[in-house]
């Protein structure tokens, strides 16, 4: 059986994210020191401030094993700290799955890379914020 496709407010089916319409930006994100000195970043098209994907490749001068993302909410600030999902993939040349969400407060959402990026690496990060 198909499951229904609901908004937010719906009483049956799945969420859809409906309610939060922001695109994100690039400047919604901040990458720390540990992704070299002019890595490049991008969003895939669609990404809200809720949920999407945050495409980095690094550029490993000066790259340090704990890089860092934060994502600051466009939309402002949640009720409480959203619950998060947030998992990540590569370009299948290295190791994968090693992001952390290491803070989550109402305005922004700290994720931490647990192993040394690499130079010209892709790295792919997905992520979903519920309320």
């Amino acid at each position: 059986m198909t499951q229904l496709q609901g908004s937010s407010s719906s009483a049956g089916g799945r969420l859809d994210g409906s309610l939060q319409k922001a695109t994100a930006v690039v400047g919604d994100f901040v990458l720390g020191a540990g992704w070299g000195t002019t890595p490049i970043v991008a969003l895939t098209a669609g990404s809200t401030d809720q949920r999407g994907e945050l495409t980095i490749t690094c550029d490993a001068t000066a790259a340090q094993a704990t890089a860092t993302v934060v994502h600051t909410y466009k939309d402002g600030a949640y009720a409480a700290a959203p619950f998060s999902f947030v998992i990540s993939t590569n370009d299948n040349a290295i190791d994968t799955g090693h992001v952390l969400l290491t803070t989550t407060t109402t305005t922004a959402a700290t994720w931490t890379y647990q192993i040394l990026p690499v130079d010209t690496k892709v790295y792919i990060i997905r992520y979903c914020y519920i309320a």
